[in-house]
Protein backbone atom coordinates (compact mmCIF):
# COMPACT_ATOMS: atom_id res chain seq x y z
CA UNK A 1 0.00 0.00 0.00
CA UNK A 2 3.11 2.54 0.60
CA UNK A 3 3.74 1.93 -3.33
CA UNK A 4 0.16 2.75 -4.28
CA UNK A 5 0.29 5.58 -1.78
CA UNK A 6 3.14 7.15 -3.50
CA UNK A 7 2.57 6.46 -6.96
CA UNK A 8 -1.29 8.16 -5.66
CA UNK A 9 1.10 11.29 -4.74
CA UNK A 10 3.20 11.32 -7.99
CA UNK A 11 0.27 11.89 -10.25
CA UNK A 12 -1.64 14.08 -8.10
CA UNK A 13 -1.18 17.12 -9.66
CA UNK A 14 -1.12 16.00 -13.25
CA UNK A 15 -3.83 15.42 -15.76
CA UNK A 16 -2.47 11.86 -15.97
CA UNK A 17 -5.21 9.22 -16.88
CA UNK A 18 -5.33 6.41 -13.56
CA UNK A 19 -6.47 3.37 -14.09
CA UNK A 20 -7.39 1.85 -10.25
CA UNK A 21 -7.46 -2.26 -10.39
CA UNK A 22 -8.77 -4.34 -7.45
CA UNK A 23 -11.26 -6.50 -5.99
CA UNK A 24 -14.60 -5.11 -5.17
CA UNK A 25 -14.52 -3.37 -1.95
CA UNK A 26 -10.88 -2.66 -1.57
CA UNK A 27 -10.91 0.81 -1.66
CA UNK A 28 -11.06 1.81 -5.49
CA UNK A 29 -13.57 4.70 -4.92
CA UNK A 30 -11.95 6.41 -1.68
CA UNK A 31 -8.49 6.85 -3.55
CA UNK A 32 -10.29 8.57 -6.63
CA UNK A 33 -12.24 10.36 -4.24
CA UNK A 34 -8.52 11.36 -2.12
CA UNK A 35 -6.87 11.54 -5.93
CA UNK A 36 -9.25 14.45 -6.99
CA UNK A 37 -9.79 16.02 -2.96
CA UNK A 38 -6.07 16.51 -2.21
CA UNK A 39 -4.59 17.64 -6.03
CA UNK A 40 -4.64 20.50 -8.31
CA UNK A 41 -8.82 20.11 -9.59
CA UNK A 42 -10.20 20.17 -5.86
CA UNK A 43 -12.37 22.92 -6.20
CA UNK A 44 -14.13 21.46 -9.55
CA UNK A 45 -16.46 18.57 -9.83
CA UNK A 46 -16.04 15.23 -9.19
CA UNK A 47 -18.06 12.89 -11.26
CA UNK A 48 -19.10 9.37 -10.95
CA UNK A 49 -20.19 6.87 -13.61
CA UNK A 50 -21.10 3.39 -12.90
CA UNK A 51 -21.17 1.50 -16.09
CA UNK A 52 -22.35 -1.50 -14.04
CA UNK A 53 -25.86 0.02 -12.86
CA UNK A 54 -26.67 1.73 -16.11
CA UNK A 55 -28.83 0.25 -18.87
CA UNK A 56 -26.92 -0.50 -21.87
CA UNK A 57 -29.63 1.72 -23.66
CA UNK A 58 -29.18 4.68 -21.44
CA UNK A 59 -25.24 4.34 -21.09
CA UNK A 60 -24.21 6.74 -24.16
CA UNK A 61 -26.88 9.24 -23.07
CA UNK A 62 -25.75 9.49 -19.41
CA UNK A 63 -22.08 9.95 -20.51
CA UNK A 64 -22.06 12.15 -23.65
CA UNK A 65 -25.60 13.91 -23.54
CA UNK A 66 -27.56 14.82 -26.51
CA UNK A 67 -28.87 17.42 -28.68
CA UNK A 68 -32.55 18.45 -29.27
CA UNK A 69 -34.15 15.93 -31.63
CA UNK A 70 -31.25 13.33 -31.55
CA UNK A 71 -34.17 10.19 -30.95
CA UNK A 72 -37.57 10.19 -30.47
CA UNK A 73 -38.54 12.26 -27.12
CA UNK A 74 -35.45 14.30 -27.00
CA UNK A 75 -37.31 17.53 -26.69
CA UNK A 76 -34.49 19.33 -25.14
CA UNK A 77 -30.81 19.43 -24.98
CA UNK A 78 -29.24 17.62 -22.11
CA UNK A 79 -25.83 17.64 -20.55
CA UNK A 80 -23.53 14.44 -19.90
CA UNK A 81 -21.52 13.39 -17.11
CA UNK A 82 -18.75 13.97 -19.12
CA UNK A 83 -19.88 17.28 -19.41
CA UNK A 84 -20.24 17.96 -15.89
CA UNK A 85 -16.98 16.88 -15.20
CA UNK A 86 -15.49 19.62 -16.83
CA UNK A 87 -12.73 21.52 -14.71
CA UNK A 88 -13.05 18.23 -12.11
CA UNK A 89 -12.58 14.44 -12.41
CA UNK A 90 -14.05 11.75 -14.40
CA UNK A 91 -14.46 8.72 -12.87
CA UNK A 92 -15.46 5.26 -15.11
CA UNK A 93 -16.38 2.61 -12.42
CA UNK A 94 -16.24 -0.90 -13.53
CA UNK A 95 -15.42 -0.07 -17.17
CA UNK A 96 -14.76 -3.73 -17.97
CA UNK A 97 -18.64 -4.12 -18.13
CA UNK A 98 -18.84 -0.89 -20.66
CA UNK A 99 -20.38 -2.40 -23.87
CA UNK A 100 -17.96 -2.96 -27.10
CA UNK A 101 -19.35 -0.29 -29.25
CA UNK A 102 -19.51 2.06 -26.29
CA UNK A 103 -15.55 1.48 -25.88
CA UNK A 104 -14.85 2.35 -29.46
CA UNK A 105 -15.88 6.31 -28.78
CA UNK A 106 -14.08 5.90 -25.55
CA UNK A 107 -10.69 5.77 -27.64
CA UNK A 108 -11.25 9.48 -28.51
CA UNK A 109 -12.15 10.56 -25.02
CA UNK A 110 -9.15 9.24 -23.02
CA UNK A 111 -6.61 9.81 -25.84
CA UNK A 112 -7.52 13.15 -27.10
CA UNK A 113 -10.31 14.25 -24.84
CA UNK A 114 -12.94 15.15 -26.85
CA UNK A 115 -16.36 13.63 -27.54
CA UNK A 116 -19.71 14.54 -29.55
CA UNK A 117 -22.48 14.47 -27.75
CA UNK A 118 -25.79 12.20 -29.30
CA UNK A 119 -26.92 14.14 -32.35
CA UNK A 120 -23.80 16.76 -32.15
CA UNK A 121 -22.23 17.23 -35.21
CA UNK A 122 -19.36 19.43 -32.90
CA UNK A 123 -17.12 18.14 -30.75
CA UNK A 124 -16.35 19.13 -27.32
CA UNK A 125 -12.92 19.28 -25.67
CA UNK A 126 -13.05 17.70 -22.35
CA UNK A 127 -11.63 19.42 -19.67
CA UNK A 128 -11.01 17.08 -16.93
CA UNK A 129 -8.81 14.12 -15.12
CA UNK A 130 -10.44 10.52 -16.43
CA UNK A 131 -10.16 7.98 -13.30
CA UNK A 132 -11.02 4.29 -14.07
CA UNK A 133 -11.76 1.77 -11.65
CA UNK A 134 -12.19 -2.01 -12.52
CA UNK A 135 -12.80 -4.54 -10.41
CA UNK A 136 -11.95 -7.23 -13.55
CA UNK A 137 -8.32 -7.38 -14.44
CA UNK A 138 -8.40 -5.21 -18.11
CA UNK A 139 -5.46 -7.51 -19.46
CA UNK A 140 -7.90 -10.54 -18.21
CA UNK A 141 -10.37 -8.45 -19.99
CA UNK A 142 -8.82 -8.53 -23.35
CA UNK A 143 -7.93 -11.74 -23.42
CA UNK A 144 -11.69 -13.29 -23.04
CA UNK A 145 -12.21 -10.38 -25.80
CA UNK A 146 -14.76 -8.45 -23.89
CA UNK A 147 -12.58 -5.37 -23.87
CA UNK A 148 -10.92 -3.85 -26.57
CA UNK A 149 -7.05 -3.86 -26.95
CA UNK A 150 -6.68 -0.47 -28.08
CA UNK A 151 -8.45 1.00 -24.86
CA UNK A 152 -6.80 -1.15 -22.54
CA UNK A 153 -3.30 0.40 -23.95
CA UNK A 154 -4.76 4.38 -23.84
CA UNK A 155 -5.79 3.65 -19.89
CA UNK A 156 -2.76 1.18 -18.72
CA UNK A 157 -0.73 4.45 -18.26
CA UNK A 158 -0.37 4.67 -15.00
CA UNK A 159 -2.30 1.68 -13.28
CA UNK A 160 -2.46 1.16 -9.78
CA UNK A 161 -3.50 -2.81 -8.23
CA UNK A 162 -5.12 -1.72 -4.64
CA UNK A 163 -4.00 -5.49 -2.86
CA UNK A 164 -7.06 -7.19 -1.20
CA UNK A 165 -7.77 -7.10 2.54
CA UNK A 166 -6.12 -10.47 2.84
CA UNK A 167 -2.71 -9.22 1.84
CA UNK A 168 -2.35 -6.40 4.07
CA UNK A 169 -3.17 -8.25 7.45
CA UNK A 170 -1.18 -5.70 9.59
CA UNK A 171 -3.49 -3.01 8.51
CA UNK A 172 -6.85 -4.64 9.07
CA UNK A 173 -7.05 -3.66 13.22
CA UNK A 174 -5.89 0.23 12.50
CA UNK A 175 -8.51 0.37 9.97
CA UNK A 176 -11.01 -1.21 11.70
CA UNK A 177 -10.17 1.56 14.27
CA UNK A 178 -10.61 4.12 12.30
CA UNK A 179 -13.58 2.83 10.74
CA UNK A 180 -15.19 2.35 14.12
CA UNK A 181 -14.62 6.33 14.59
CA UNK A 182 -16.36 7.06 11.79
CA UNK A 183 -19.51 4.81 12.50
CA UNK A 184 -19.51 6.70 16.10
CA UNK A 185 -20.08 9.85 14.69
CA UNK A 186 -23.02 8.04 12.76
CA UNK A 187 -24.51 6.56 15.80
CA UNK A 188 -23.64 9.13 18.38
CA UNK A 189 -22.35 6.12 20.22
CA UNK A 190 -18.22 5.82 22.03
CA UNK A 191 -16.85 2.31 21.80
CA UNK A 192 -13.72 0.84 21.41
CA UNK A 193 -12.28 -2.92 20.02
CA UNK A 194 -11.57 -4.92 22.71
CA UNK A 195 -7.34 -6.63 21.98
CA UNK A 196 -8.87 -9.81 21.21
CA UNK A 197 -10.43 -8.48 18.17
CA UNK A 198 -6.96 -8.53 16.08
CA UNK A 199 -6.62 -12.06 16.31
CA UNK A 200 -10.03 -12.31 14.60
CA UNK A 201 -9.59 -10.14 11.94
CA UNK A 202 -5.85 -11.54 10.91
CA UNK A 203 -7.40 -15.53 10.65
CA UNK A 204 -10.26 -14.19 8.60
CA UNK A 205 -9.60 -14.39 4.51
CA UNK A 206 -12.21 -11.23 4.28
CA UNK A 207 -13.62 -11.89 0.47
CA UNK A 208 -15.94 -8.59 0.92
CA UNK A 209 -12.54 -6.30 1.68
CA UNK A 210 -12.98 -3.32 3.55
CA UNK A 211 -16.55 -2.85 2.58
CA UNK A 212 -17.39 -6.10 4.62
CA UNK A 213 -14.96 -5.46 7.57
CA UNK A 214 -17.16 -1.92 7.80
CA UNK A 215 -20.39 -3.60 7.10
CA UNK A 216 -19.48 -6.14 10.42
CA UNK A 217 -18.28 -3.33 12.96
CA UNK A 218 -21.19 -1.80 11.91
CA UNK A 219 -23.57 -4.86 13.39
CA UNK A 220 -21.12 -4.96 16.25
CA UNK A 221 -21.65 -1.66 17.06
CA UNK A 222 -25.56 -1.79 17.14
CA UNK A 223 -25.40 -4.51 18.74
CA UNK A 224 -23.22 -3.74 21.66
CA UNK A 225 -24.71 -0.09 22.22
CA UNK A 226 -21.53 1.37 22.77
CA UNK A 227 -20.28 -1.00 25.32
CA UNK A 228 -16.53 -2.70 23.88
CA UNK A 229 -16.79 -4.66 21.04
CA UNK A 230 -15.65 -8.04 21.91
CA UNK A 231 -14.99 -11.00 19.42
CA UNK A 232 -18.40 -12.47 19.65
CA UNK A 233 -20.22 -9.44 19.08
CA UNK A 234 -18.47 -10.08 15.47
CA UNK A 235 -20.05 -11.84 12.77
CA UNK A 236 -19.94 -15.52 12.71
CA UNK A 237 -18.49 -16.40 9.47
CA UNK A 238 -15.31 -13.88 11.02
CA UNK A 239 -14.08 -16.68 13.23
CA UNK A 240 -13.63 -19.18 10.05
CA UNK A 241 -9.63 -19.76 9.69
CA UNK A 242 -7.85 -19.10 6.70
CA UNK A 243 -7.53 -22.97 4.60
CA UNK A 244 -4.05 -24.34 5.54
CA UNK A 245 -1.71 -24.96 3.39
CA UNK A 246 -2.27 -28.20 2.83
CA UNK A 247 -6.17 -27.67 2.99
CA UNK A 248 -8.26 -29.80 0.15
CA UNK A 249 -8.19 -27.58 -3.22
CA UNK A 250 -11.86 -26.96 -4.39
CA UNK A 251 -13.03 -28.75 -7.24
CA UNK A 252 -13.34 -27.03 -10.95
CA UNK A 253 -17.34 -27.09 -10.12
CA UNK A 254 -17.25 -25.21 -7.27
CA UNK A 255 -14.39 -22.59 -8.55
CA UNK A 256 -16.84 -22.20 -11.61
CA UNK A 257 -19.84 -21.57 -9.44
CA UNK A 258 -18.13 -19.74 -6.82
CA UNK A 259 -16.92 -17.00 -9.89
CA UNK A 260 -19.87 -17.13 -11.91
CA UNK A 261 -22.22 -16.05 -8.44
CA UNK A 262 -19.87 -13.14 -7.77
CA UNK A 263 -19.54 -12.23 -11.46
CA UNK A 264 -23.64 -11.74 -11.81
CA UNK A 265 -23.11 -9.51 -7.44
CA UNK A 266 -21.15 -7.04 -9.26
CA UNK A 267 -22.85 -6.96 -12.25
CA UNK A 268 -26.05 -6.89 -10.42
CA UNK A 269 -27.66 -9.70 -11.67
CA UNK A 270 -27.38 -8.25 -15.72
CA UNK A 271 -27.13 -11.88 -17.47
CA UNK A 272 -25.61 -9.73 -20.52
CA UNK A 273 -22.82 -8.02 -19.09
CA UNK A 274 -22.55 -10.98 -16.80
CA UNK A 275 -22.14 -13.62 -19.85
CA UNK A 276 -19.79 -11.03 -21.52
CA UNK A 277 -16.89 -11.00 -18.61
CA UNK A 278 -17.72 -14.68 -18.29
CA UNK A 279 -16.65 -15.29 -21.77
CA UNK A 280 -19.81 -17.05 -22.92
CA UNK A 281 -23.17 -17.31 -24.24
CA UNK A 282 -26.46 -15.69 -22.40
CA UNK A 283 -27.04 -18.90 -23.21
CA UNK A 284 -24.63 -21.17 -21.85
CA UNK A 285 -25.06 -18.62 -18.69
CA UNK A 286 -28.59 -19.62 -18.23
CA UNK A 287 -27.64 -23.19 -18.13
CA UNK A 288 -24.99 -22.96 -15.82
CA UNK A 289 -27.30 -21.20 -13.11
CA UNK A 290 -29.89 -24.02 -13.29
CA UNK A 291 -26.88 -26.66 -13.40
CA UNK A 292 -25.58 -24.42 -10.12
CA UNK A 293 -28.91 -23.70 -8.51
CA UNK A 294 -28.04 -19.79 -8.98
CA UNK A 295 -30.82 -17.08 -9.07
Amino acid sequence: MLAVYRTFEKVLDNPTTVLVEGESGTGKDALSQWLHFNGSRKDGPYIKIDFSSLPEELVESELFGFERGAFTGAVSAKLGKLDLAQGGTAVLDEIASVDLSVQAKLLNVVEAKEYYRLGGTKPVELDARIVALSSVPLAQAVERQIFRQDLFFRLNLITIRIPPLCERVSEIFPMAEFLLEQLERKYKIRSKLHPDCRGVFEQYDFPGNIRELRNGLERAIVIMSGAEITPEALPSSWHTSRPAKNAKMPSLEQVERDYITEVLRQTHGKKVKAAKILGISRKTLLEKRKKYGLQ
